[in-house]
This record gives C-alpha cells, structure tokens and sequence, in this order.
C-alpha cells in the first residue's frame, strides 16, 4: 500500500486545498491498525504512514497532529472508524461517504470500490487514492451543475439547514473555496459511448434465416453466447426445449396460446425466455411483458440478463426495456415539494434534515425515485428516511401522470410504456394492470409462476386494515375538531395542523356545523374500531392467544379456540362472542361511514365549485376511497352460504392491531377475465409446476384449463439422487414440542461439526426461527461459525473463507442462490402442511367439498422442492436436505419422493446424522473436483499460460470463480498440489496443461 501510495504521489491531485485524507486497516488479527494519509496543501502532496497496536491506549499522538495541522480531515464512513477516531483524534472530520450520499443519492451502492468504478476513470488501487479521487469527481459535478443554476447546491443545503437553526453543512466551506474547474475537467469520469453493434446483429439475422427463425437454434451457436471470461460455453438441451416451446406458443404456429413449462434449475431459465421475447420484439414488433414476483430477479433482468442477452446479439441500443411499479412505490415531486415547505421539528438533527434534502436530488430530472432503489445505506444512516418516505410516497388515488406537469420516475415511466418493447412488472401489478391503454396485455412471460396459484387469493382481496383506517381517518379529520378527537392523545400528541383535506373542506365551502357533524362520526368511528381490540384485551382471549387470532367470520365462529379455567371448571371458549361483538362494531362503523358520505354529497355545491383545481381532484379521490371502504364493510356484512366469498379475521396477539379481508373464491374465473382472456399469447414458467405428474392443480387453480394451453415438462440438468442426500429426523421431538427448537439448534450443531456451517435452515414459523436463533446464538458461541437471520445473511454464505449459519423463513425458500461450497446443506424445521383450520383454505373445503389432501398436498409438494432447489443450482452444487420433522404419513412421503426427483426420504437418528451427511459430502466432493479440474483443464489448453506458478494463480482464480474451496500450491516446477477438504491431489504439470488439438 505505502509503495502504490509513494509511487503516485507525483499523479495525486486534489480539487480542495489545505485537506489531509485519512483511511485506517486492520490486520488480519485485528491487533494491529495501519493509519495512511495524504495531504494537501499549496499544490504540494504529503505522505503519513504509521502502525499502531490496536490495545496501545498510550499511542502518542503528536506526529500525526504535526502531520495533519491546520488542515481539514476527510475519512470514509466516520461511524465504522469512530472507535478510533474517539480515541486519537480531536478535530473534526469531513465524511466522505456522507458527501456522496447528498450529492448523488441514487447509487445501488456505497462501497469504495463500487464508487471508483462509478466515478472515476481510474482503476482501483487502494482506498485511499479511490476517496481522493471520488471526492475530486463529486466536486466536479457540483460545481458544473452550480453553473447552470441560480443558486449554488450548498447555498440550497445551508438555507434549509438554517431555517431549523442548524449550522451549514460540513463540506459546504471547503466546496465554496473551489471557483475554476475548467483545469479539472479531465479528472472526471468520461462516458464511453457505444456503438451500435450492426456487423454482429446483421450476423444473428443471417443465421436465424437459415434455421427458418427458430430461434432456439442460435443457442446452439458458441460464437454468439461464449463472451465470459473464465468459463466455455455449454449448449444446454433444456434451454434449447425451453426457448422452442416458447418460440412456437408466441409466434403463433401452434393452436395454444398458453405454455406451462417446468424448467428445472440450471438451465439457463432466464436467457431461455428471453432470447424469444428479445427476437419477437425485434423482428416482429411484439411487444412483451415479463412477471416475475422477486425484486431481486427483477433487478437481475434489468441490469444483468437483459443486457447481457442484447449484447450477445448485437441488439444493444435497439431495443427498449425497463420495468414499472405500482404507484405507491415511487416518490412523488409534489407531495414533496409540499411536505419540505411545510415541515417542522421540535428538535431537528442535521441528518433529519438533510434526508428531505436528499430526497429532493433523488427525484430531480425524473431520472429517479423508485423508493424500494434507496440503497440500505442511505436508509442506515439516515434513519429518519423513512419517515419522510412515508408522506412523499406517491398517492395511487390521486397521481394523475397524464396531467401532472412534474418531473417525475411515474411520470416518465408511464410514457415510455407506449414505446416500451420489454416491461418486467411483478406479480401483483399483472393481476390488476392498470396501464392497459399504455401497454395492452399482449404477450406475457410469468417467472416464478407458481407463485400465481398461491398469492392469487390476496392480489383479488379486498382489506380494512385498523392502522391505516385509523390514518386516512386522521387525514380527512377537520382541523378545527382535531382537539376534540381521540388522535390528540396519541403518545406523540397531535398538532393542529392544517392538512390537504382542510384545504379541501375550505374550497367546497363546508362551514363549521359540517365540519363538526363530519368529526363526530368520526370519533364514533373511531371508539369501536378501538372497542374490537380492547374486547380481546379485556376478556378471555387474552389468556388463550400466543399466536393471532385468525378464523373465517361466519363458518368457523363457532370453533373451539382453547379453554379457560372460571370457578375450578374448564369451558370451552370459541370465535362466538368475538364475531358478534365485531359484528356489532362492524355494523354501527358502517352506519357513520355512510352519515359521513351523506353529509358530504348534500353539502358539495358543484355548480359554484372550481373541479379542475389539484385540491377538489384529491378531495374527490380521497372521498372515493372512503366509498371503496364502505364498500367493503358492506360486503364483509353481508353473508350467504352459497356466495363465493371467504370473510377472514385477524388480530393481532398484542391487540395493537387487526385486519378484515374479503377473499374471491373464483381465483380461476378472476385470473381468466384479468388475464387470460386478453393476452395473444402467454407462458409460465417455474421450477415447481407440476406435482404428482401433472399441471392441475396449478391450471385448475388459475383457469388456464379453460383455454388451449400446452404442458411441458424438461428434465433435470442434474442428477439428484447422486447429488443431493436427503434425509428425515425419526428422534426429534414433535414441531408443537417446547423441546423442538432446542433439538433443532443441537442437531443443527452437530450438522455443522461436519460442515464448518455453509448451511440455510428454513422454517415455516417465524416463532420458531427466533426461539432456535436464540438457542443457537448461545451454542455457536465460541466455535467460530457465525449465525444469521434471513436473507440479508444469504452473502455471508459465499464467502469461502467465513464459517455461517443462516436462518431463513418463507423468503428464503426461493431466490437464494448460493454456489458450489458456499450452501453443501439445507435444513426444513417440518413438512409445510397447511392448517386444516387456515380460514381460507377451510372455506374452501366447506363450500366446494373438496377434501384436505387434494388441497394440502399440491402446495406442500412445491414448498419442499422450492426448499431442496436450494441446493442444487448450479454443475458443481451438491448437499444434504434435512427434515426436522418428516410426519407420520408414509403415503404422503412417498409421493413426495416421486416428486422430489425420485429422491430417497432415508429416515435416520439423530445420532446418526453425521455419518450420513460426512459420507455423502466426501462421495460429492471427489466427483466436484474431477468435473472441475476437467473444465479448467479445458480453459488451460485455450491459453499461452505454461510457468508452473503461472498456471498455480490460474487454477486458484478458477476455483474462486465456482466457490471451490480449496488450497493450490505449486512446490517445485511440474507439479500441482490441491487440498480439498479431506481430499488431496499432486497433479504433474504435462497432465494439468494438455496441448491444444490442431
């Protein structure tokens, strides 16, 4: 580092004078801490060096103060250096992490190494030359922009600062002092543009053409796809079968519009589908929209395999792609221009503040404001984010993209639809697909598609919800009257603040008498909302409910919930009395709903009222949505045996909270009309369609057996029986044991004596993820393997040179991608069986006469593949699938198996389950190192490299590369050494480098 640091001192240039930059690293042991930093000061640069003992509390301090001087300090991320900082250093310092958090607010990322690639035309070195020249690039861009506008940036910052009293930004002085930057230009990151690839796409026609368009034959074709360095391409016959099917159902040379195809794991799924809908866009102007219900694969496709496809066929630049949201998922300019007018704080921090700042440069150009984009580190370090987010979030009742002169994401996003060739949206947007005359449903690819048959219920539900009742009812409360409502004695007491709908109420001229009658209803409104959960509080249930309450409110008020003990003597406590008291509330909140609605209608004069105006839009907007509210009381009231409804209750274990769905139950009928009945063409697509053979239950459930559709099923890539070894538990206690979490931790513990972790445990109850959390966090103490929780952890797991645990619920049993030995194990807390009483479900059986298996079998069986899919991703994947809790039912299991690709369910002991899993890891790994040092071989033959030291670093990159962990050294000239776990191998260097065939 020192040497990089001396040799580049004469090319080191900063924008800001007189300022010292500072970077710490610690040892690989943490005992020892190395302190760098470069100053600058009249065009001169200074090097400091210095090696300090991370436990010496005497360190004289003075040669570093001699060094910095009258300077200003700059370090990277003060809150993970702040130990140090506390202990040495006494002036104060300039966050560089926190300029480019203000200054560009829109990154994905915020690492060093991350923001140099961005930045800078420079590449990275170490971090302390990359924080130079960052901060150089941000203060370019400032001060360009500065001269465009009226007002400079920091004046903007200072003045809203100042108006909360608080003192100017720390980097405001330093960014002042900068006038000239017409000699800095050439510091600052050039753009490169690319030239439309025309020779190779003109090479794809050519070759399309003579394979009559069928487009899946380019995949055939290794000069098109083999442009990753470090790995051949390998034709798949699965992606080959996957791309035809879909070829064929979009062009239309079949008789079926719809295709379900099961695409297992590793064949390319994703370039599979878009290879056609790429080609479909191109040739033949289709214009398609793909699904997928992950942000993650949502992200994945926008910024990785759409570009990547359009760059293997020279289609870069000529095809339009990007993806939309649902409304509340961006930010709106207005609503926040108006909220930071209107802001106050009682006691305001600068980062409070500078977050509404920050929010502002997001949304600025349009270019951005997708609130889910917001990097976690931003959110981390302004936490009070959040909040603002909350009340600049756009309003789906009231955005009007199409007559909102505001430059906006929505805005943008809504227009380029019309133009748009590739739009990847979410499940839950298809279902409703509000953008229609944009972008009509034409042609459509759902990923991840059975999520469809499981979520359908709720994306057609309709949901009183008694947080955020109790908010809109707050928003739309009179101003005059808030004094006399239950919201001012909230713990953070209301104040009187006059909201948009106050507005409202002014331009349609209600006078007090209406106000007043408006807030009484209210408040009546009001107390029984918060009569139904203080009833629980207050009575038996609060002695019966470790869980929530949930059941279905008319067909199961009558099940026994638990007993209670009055007077020595146990009775029987059901739904009843609950259901009727919410009945009862249920029933005098729709009597004020509809007095408030009443009152509102008679008093509108619309012929004395402006109805163009931005203020009686959104009144109208909110006064439809207390309609829609309404409206679903109504039909949450209304009740007959035959209608095709379910109507559910939950409440919250705390009673701080409950909510009240109303269910369709005629998902098929609902998908079909929404979706079905619209596309040209469509395709679902997952790894976990079938069960037991066949697609029914996944077309039955959605209707696409009401249309012509074609089933098609592609084989495994890989062989599970020989690659994944699965296993049941015959010891463990049962999963509604109290000793079920501590077996699962202690099992999970001797799983790991084996594995040195690099294992996900899932779980199908939260509950009982945190009681083994807990327990686990005591055993691993001290035996050097982390733990965590969700998928946030997921990273840890590939990192070859950390020992992890990680715990995942429901969002873990799919998207998690870890390869070779970053995951060799997969545990599943029980077999996912529904709950014969879920209320949903229970209606179902109840009102069609379905029986429990036909229902609970089909959901459970893709669960537990989505569960083993886990592991087995990729060629050189391979592990242990191990149920805690494997039931009862030897027939079910059996199924099971079959649909679990024929694997085994070996029932075992605990005391067993190291033998097993250690044998079947040694068989896997000898096979993984035979199949990888054949294809790096391969890659060796292809390459000029011969030095045995030479060929020793490649083979290290190559195993790095497909997460093999292992140990390469070369001890003399002609041989290879490899240790792989227990395993070692000498390799002579004739039979590690083969000479290239002629």
């Amino acid at each position: 580092m020192e040497k990089f640091i001396h040799q580049l001192t004469s090319k080191l240039y900063s924008v800001l004078d007189n300022i010292t930059y500072l970077d710490i690293e610690a040892s690989k042991n943490l005992n020892k801490i190395k302190l760098i930093g470069v100053k600058f000061f009249n065009n001169q640069v200074y090097i400091f060096e210095e090696t300090i003992n991370n436990d010496d509390k005497n360190y004289n301090v003075n040669s570093l103060n001699d060094f910095i001087g009258d300077s200003y300090i700059a370090m990277f991320d003060l809150s993970s250096n702040k130990k140090f900082i506390e202990r040495y250093i006494n002036e104060k310092i300039l966050d560089v992490k926190e300029l480019v958090h203000v200054i560009k607010p829109y990154y994905s990322d915020y690492n060093i190494k991350y923001l140099n690639d961005i930045l800078t035309n420079d590449k990275y070195i170490s971090d302390l030359i990359s924080i130079v020249n960052i901060v150089n690039n941000i203060i370019i861009s400032i001060k360009k922009e500065d001269k465009l506008t009226l007002e400079p940036l920091t004046f903007k910052i200072n003045s809203y600062l100042n108006k909360f009293s608080l003192s100017n930004w720390e980097w405001s002085e330093l960014i002042d002092s900068v006038d000239d930057i017409k000699e800095l230009e050439n510091l600052e990151k050039k753009s490169e543009e690319k030239l439309k690839d025309n020779k190779k796409e003109k090479l794809v026609i050519r070759k399309l053409n003579e394979n009559e368009r069928n487009y899946e034959e380019l995949l055939k074709d290794e000069s098109i796809w083999a442009k990753k360095e470090g790995f051949i391409y390998e034709y798949r016959p699965g992606q080959y079968e996957l791309t035809k099917t879909i070829r064929e159902t979009i062009s239309s040379a079949t008789t079926y519009k719809i295709a379900c195809i099961e695409a297992p794991t590793g064949i390319g799924k994703s370039v599979g589908y878009l290879l056609p809908a790429i080609l479909e866009a191109r040739l033949n102007k289709k214009r398609m929209i793909i699904s997928t219900d992950t942000k993650e694969l949502q992200i994945q496709l926008i910024n990785k395999d759409i570009p990547n496809v359009l760059n293997s066929l020279g289609l870069m630049g000529k095809i339009k792609y990007g993806y939309i949201k649902g409304k509340n998922n961006y930010i709106c300019v207005e609503k926040l221009e108006q909220y930071k007018h209107e802001y106050t704080s009682k006691k305001p921090t600068k980062k409070e503040i500078l977050g509404i700042l920050l929010l502002e440069q997001i949304v600025k150009e349009g270019k951005h404001g997708d609130i889910e984009e917001i990097s976690p580190s931003i959110l981390n370090e302004f936490n009070v984010i959040g909040d603002h987010i909350k009340h600049v979030s756009c309003d789906p009742n009231l955005c009007r993209p199409k007559k909102c002169n505001k430059e906006c994401l929505y805005k943008n996003r809504v227009e380029e639809l019309k133009e748009e060739d590739i739009t990847v949206i979410n499940h839950s947007l298809l279902a409703k697909w509000p953008y229609k005359e944009e972008k009509p449903l034409e042609n459509i690819i759902v990923d991840e598609g059975h999520n469809l048959a499981e979520k359908g219920y709720d994306f057609f539900s309709s949901i009183i919800e008694y947080k955020a009742l109790k908010y809109f009812l707050k928003e739309i409360y009179p101003y005059e009257y808030i004094g006399n409502s239950p919201f001012i004695y909230e713990k953070y007491k209301t104040s009187r603040k006059i909201k948009y709908f106050d507005k409202f109420y002014h331009h349609v001229h209600f006078g007090r008498d209406i106000k007043e009658k408006i807030s009484r209803n209210i408040n009546l409104i009001l107390e029984e909302l918060n009569s139904v959960l203080r009833f629980g509080m207050e009575s038996d249930y609060n002695y019966l409910s470790k869980y929530n309450l949930r059941w279905e409110f008319n067909l199961q008020q009558s099940e026994v919930l638990g007993k209670v003990k009055k007077e020595d003597e146990y009775i029987e406590l059901t739904y009843l009395s609950y259901s009727n008291k919410i009945r009862d509330s249920f029933d005098k909140i729709l009597r004020n709903l509809i007095a408030i609605l009443v009152i509102i209608d008679r008093n509108i004069d619309d012929d004395s009222i402006d109805k163009e105006s931005d203020i009686y839009k959104f009144g109208k907007a909110r006064i439809k949505e207390l309609e829609d509210i309404r409206t679903t009381f109504e039909l949450f009231m209304e009740f007959t045996e035959e209608d095709d409804f379910a109507r559910i209750i939950e409440i919250d274990k705390n009673y701080t909270n409950f909510e009240a769905k109303v269910v369709p139950l005629k998902l098929a009928k609902l998908f079909e009309e929404n979706i079905l009945s619209q596309v040209e063409s469509g395709i679902f697509i997952s790894a976990t369609l079938s069960v037991e053979n066949n697609m029914n239950y996944f077309k039955n459930t959605l209707g696409i057996n009401r249309v012509e559709n074609i089933e098609k099923v592609i084989d495994p890539l890989y062989n599970y029986k020989n690659k994944v070894l699965t296993l049941g538990l015959s010891d463990l206690s049962n999963y509604n044991n109290k000793n079920f979490t501590t077996d699962i931790s202690n099992t999970i513990y001797k799983i790991c004596e084996v594995t040195h972790g690099h294992l996900l445990s899932l779980f199908n109850s939260t509950d009982r993820l945190d009681k083994t959390y807990e327990d686990l966090t005591h055993i691993l103490n001290g035996k050097n393997i982390d733990i965590y929780k969700n998928k946030k952890g997921i990273r840890n797991l590939k990192n070859m040179n950390q020992n992890c645990v990680v715990l995942g619920s429901k969002g873990c049993f799919e998207g998690v991608d870890v390869p070779g030995d970053g995951l060799v194990c997969v545990t599943l807390d029980k077999i996912p069986n529904l709950n014969p009483k879920d209320p949903l479900y229970s209606t179902i059986m109840k009102k069609y006469g379905l029986t429990y298996q036909s229902i609970n079998y089909p959901q459970m069986a893709i669960k537990v593949k989505q569960a083993m899919g886990r592991i087995l991703r990729s060629k050189y994947d391979y592990g242990c699938f191990i149920i805690f809790d494997i039931g009862t039912n030897g027939h079910t299991l059996k199924k099971l198996e079959r649909d679990l690709h024929g694997c085994k369910i070996n029932i075992v002991s605990k005391n067993n389950i190291q033998n097993y899993t250690n044998n079947h890891l040694n068989i896997c790994r000898k096979q993984v190192m035979r199949e990888v040092l054949v294809d790096v071989r391969n890659l060796l033959t292809i390459t000029d490299i011969d030095d045995i030291k030479d060929i020793e670093q490649f083979v290290v990159e190559q195993m790095n590369q497909r997460y093999i962990k292992c140990r390469v050294t070369s001890n003399n000239h002609d041989k290879l050494n490899i240790k792989y776990f227990n395993h070692r191998y000498t390799i002579p260097k004739e039979k590690i480098k083969l000479k290239s065939k002629v």
